[in-house]
């Protein structure tokens, strides 16, 4: 006696095993990734530190990190303004930075500084926002330790120095000369 199913009966059972162990499969890493606080499919990370208080909106960095951008480990910066708790966010401008430090209020000003790129000729910027709320002062800035120094002067009260006092101060930090190390010492 011939066996009823067939041969095409036979490939139908497979395929319908193989889909039932897939369905399963699948099912049970989306579960494990679940438990683990994962999902199957890429999101971004979004953080957004502490705010400061500036023309009455709440100022500060969007870090996004993951999703669907290219590049592993590629994080995103946004400068991000809220008018009121219960309003959404805005971003501002359209520009997303590598790096972020600030924001800060000094003066009537808020002075944030980014990074546009990991392109080492290109160089940090700080930029004052005034009461009109848009960007009115842009300064170029060698590296991570000037933006912070420079930050640091204004608000002690002092500008933002020149690219040239910057190098030479630089210079004096990173290599004092030894006479004046040995007196300093004293």
């Amino acid at each position: 006696m011939k066996n009823s199913l067939g041969s095409m009966g036979q490939v139908v059972l497979g395929f319908r095993s193989l889909i039932i162990k897939l369905s399963l499969f699948v099912l049970f890493a989306a579960l494990l990734a679940w438990a683990l606080g994962g999902t199957l499919f890429p999101r971004p990370e979004i953080r957004e530190p502490d705010s400061i208080l500036f023309q009455g909106q709440q100022w500060y960095w969007r870090i996004a990190t993951g999703g669907k951008e290219p590049g592993p480990g590629r994080v995103v910066w946004q400068l991000m303004m809220r008018p009121s708790e219960d309003d959404d966010p805005m971003p501002i401008g359209t520009r997303t930075w590598v790096e972020g430090v600030g924001p800060i209020v000094v003066d009537e000003n808020l002075y944030y500084a980014g990074l546009p790129s990991r392109n080492p000729n290109e160089h940090w910027r700080i930029e004052r926002i005034d009461d009109t709320l848009a960007v009115v002062e842009e300064f170029m800035i060698p590296d991570r330790l000037a933006v912070e120094r420079q930050l640091a002067r204004l608000k002690a009260g002092l500008p933002i120095q020149d690219p040239d006092t910057i190098e030479a101060q630089r210079e004096l930090v990173l290599d004092p000369a030894p006479e004046t190390a040995d007196r300093e010492m004293e």
